[in-house]
């Protein structure tokens, strides 16, 4: 039996003892401290490149810190808001289980991010690199980088988007005994247009 919803997602959640909320809060968690030591990483490798004072240095790091905090509480209301939308819609189709079972099931979905988040990062590190060392130009560098992501994190957060989208609709199907079309039409929209708002952003 697959031990992840990764590959054979169907096989998966038709375990009695998935979906499981305890390994759903214990993959956004490492998916949270993971995706802050990346964007930490990539901070320090862009201070590194930049020219500037040891004390705005410091004052930068020390604002990283508590940015890279607010990751990880982001991803944990991201999380239970994705997954209250979801329900929503699971309500009206007389799923079989509760708002739990869809937050394990969005949560355990979360292992897609995991998964793809070294390419991520190095994607984030391979921009760093190419960071001016002038403070200004280095403020222009990524003001441009901001209004269009690299083809690279394009395609990663496109295919995780999709991934996603496949593993949730399974597991509501499977678990929640919504409609499997429905299922699959719910999440799929939801997850581009989840990717069309973090795209304009």
């Amino acid at each position: 039996m697959p031990r992840t919803p990764l590959v054979a997602p169907s096989e998966y959640f038709r375990q009695y003892d998935h979906p499981s909320l305890a390994r759903a809060a214990g993959v956004v968690f490492v998916e949270g401290i993971a995706t802050a030591l990346v964007l930490w990483l990539f901070v320090q490798r862009v201070i590194a490149q930049v020219d500037v004072p040891p004390a705005e240095r410091a004052e930068v790091q020390s604002a990283v810190i508590g940015a890279v905090v607010g990751v990880v509480v982001l991803l944990f209301v991201g999380w239970f808001l994705l997954a209250a939308i979801l329900h929503v819609f699971v309500w009206f189709a007389d799923g079989d289980r509760g708002f739990g079972t869809t937050l394990a099931i969005v949560g355990e979905a979360e292992l897609v991010g995991v998964v793809l988040l070294p390419v991520t990062g190095l994607a984030l590190l391979n921009l760093a690199g190419g960071t001016p060392s002038d403070p200004q130009a280095a403020a222009e560098f990524f003001q441009q980088a901001a209004s269009s992501d690299t083809p690279l994190l394009l395609l990663v957060s496109f295919v995780g988007t999709c991934w996603k989208a496949v593993v949730q609709a399974v597991g509501l199907a499977e678990s929640q005994g919504m409609d499997t079309g429905k299922a699959f039409a719910l999440t799929v929209v939801v997850g581009l247009v989840g990717f069309l708002l973090n795209l304009a952003g």
